[in-house]
């Protein structure tokens, strides 16, 4: 009996690591079968839509609920096109809910094909789910081919794709910005073109001015692939800043065989300028100073900073983006942590459309816009005017590379009170190619029942000598006779 006792230890002991993978194998899979209380059956599975058989009946999709299935043996098969078929058994009794989880497991097959380029033979082995496939033959200098095959469940299909010579297609025109602005820093200053070829070739890009005058004449490098791009920086072929106005951007290219070409209109205007501003409130502006000035169509600036003060560290990212001519969509939002665990946040903001930014004899810039801010409990940011609905109308006057805005803005902050706020703010921006920096204020007061008054001023500065913005602000708060400083920075980018 020792013996046999000894023996079936040792027996235990030897099986054990095997005992163990099985284990740690089944516990891998995300199968389970369980009892709780209720009555009846549910079944799920990891796939959507995969019907379910019971006793080689369909009762539906999964998920599955079955409430009144009488208590008993069930057969269950769970089958799915492109997957294979789950089969097990299940037992249903009457005063407990069995609830089924099952994974599908895709089925799978292989394509080995051969794409044959004149003498030379490409083979690529697939692994694709059964069912019909398409599969898309793409190389440049060829005509695109595709072929639809059935896969087939641990089988490898072998099937050839023979390609011929592309003919030369020169397609897809288009340009980063239909206006630009050859002083704004780096690449802010560039207009990038593209178009497609479909064979090798070689071409050029040519500018020329409304009088058909050539300004600007590139050779472009031999083409290896199908997308193409050339940028030019508005200057002409001595490397002078062209002109404003319109110019005819014209691209050919050839083969030696046949000439094609795409042409568009592209403007130099030098009143396009692209530089960062502040968001606060959703307002893009100085930091208290909303601006008449907007994006050009297409640009866009996105930018995250944190503020410093006796008020927790605020955190707020801020977007603005021009969706068309003249108009501009700016949002923001923010989080507040709390002193004492406490973190609320906002969302905010403002849409403005720019009247007029002209200079010379009449040096001035208009824009009027709305605005609209939400905050949770403790979420206002404390530089914002709060939650409510603003409106607001800019006017500056812009000389050289100072714009002098002043601003009115009437503010509703809702269930409080009817009356509205009136905040009247007003700056001095300094602007060059790759540095802004400006003076703002604003005063918070309302009708004469308001107590609650506010007076704000800061300075800023942003530096963006390409697309990148660095950001640094700070200044002074003035509330009911309390006088509190803050300073921020952030950072960002423009397009």
């Amino acid at each position: 009996m020792t013996t046999l006792r000894t023996g079936f230890l040792f027996l235990i002991l030897l099986c054990l690591p095997f005992l163990l993978a099985a284990r740690d194998t089944a516990n891998n899979s995300r199968d389970s079968i369980k009892e709780i209380t209720g009555r009846g059956l549910e079944i799920n599975t990891d796939q959507q839509g995969v019907k379910v058989f019971i006793d080689g009946i369909e009762r539906g999709i999964t998920p599955l609920s079955l409430d009144n299935l009488q208590p008993g043996e069930y057969n269950i098969r769970l089958n799915k096109e492109g997957f294979k078929e789950r089969n097990f058994n299940i037992t249903v009794f009457n005063f407990s809910r069995l609830l089924v989880f099952m994974e599908m497991e895709e089925s799978r097959g292989t394509a080995l094909v051969s794409i044959h380029t004149g003498e030379l033979v490409n083979k690529i082995l697939y692994d694709l789910q059964i069912g019909y496939r398409t599969i898309t033959a793409e190389i440049f200098g060829w005509e695109t081919t595709s072929i639809t095959l059935l896969i087939e469940e641990d089988i490898t299909k072998e099937i050839d794709i023979f390609l011929q010579p592309a003919v030369l297609k020169l397609e897809n025109l288009s340009q980063s910005r239909k206006r630009f602005n050859p002083q704004n820093p780096g690449s802010l200053g560039i207009i990038e073109y593209r178009f497609s070829v479909s064979a090798p070739g070689f071409g050029s890009f040519t500018i020329m001015d409304t009088d058909n005058n050539v300004i600007y004449f590139k050779e472009l490098e031999s083409f290896t692939s199908r997308i193409q791009q050339v940028q030019w920086n508005g200057r002409d072929s001595e490397g002078n800043f062209a002109a404003e106005g319109f110019y005819t951007v014209i691209i050919e290219v050839t083969d030696e065989t046949e000439l094609l070409s795409l042409n568009l209109e592209t403007e130099i205007n030098y009143n396009t300028a692209i530089f960062p501003m502040f968001l606060e409130n959703g307002i893009a502006g100085l930091v208290f100073t909303p601006l008449p000035h907007v994006l050009p169509k297409g640009s866009y600036q996105l930018d995250a900073g944190i503020l410093f003060g006796d008020f927790g560290l605020p955190f707020k990212t801020g977007l603005r983006f021009s969706p068309f001519e003249n108009f501009e969509l700016t949002s923001a939002f923010n989080i507040t942590p709390g002193l004492e665990n406490e973190t609320g946040w906002s969302i905010s903001g403002s849409v403005k459309y720019n009247f007029f930014n002209k200079t010379g004899f009449f040096p001035l810039a208009l824009s009027a816009g709305a605005s609209y801010t939400w905050a949770a409990d403790k979420g206002e940011y404390p530089l914002d005017s709060g939650k409510g609905v603003g409106f607001y109308s800019p006017i500056s006057l812009e000389l050289k590379q100072f714009s002098f805005v002043i601003c009115p803005i009437i503010f509703w902050h809702g269930p409080e009170g009817l009356s509205p706020d009136f905040l009247l703010s007003a700056g001095i921006l300094y602007r060059n190619s790759w540095l802004t920096s400006g003076l703002s204020a604003k005063y918070e007061f309302g009708l004469p029942d308001k107590i609650n008054q506010r007076f704000l001023t800061g300075a800023e500065i942003n530096i963006f000598p390409s697309i990148f913005i660095f950001s640094l602000h700070g200044g002074i708060r003035i509330q009911n006779s309390n006088t509190r400083g803050y300073c921020g920075l952030k950072i960002g980018f423009i397009y």
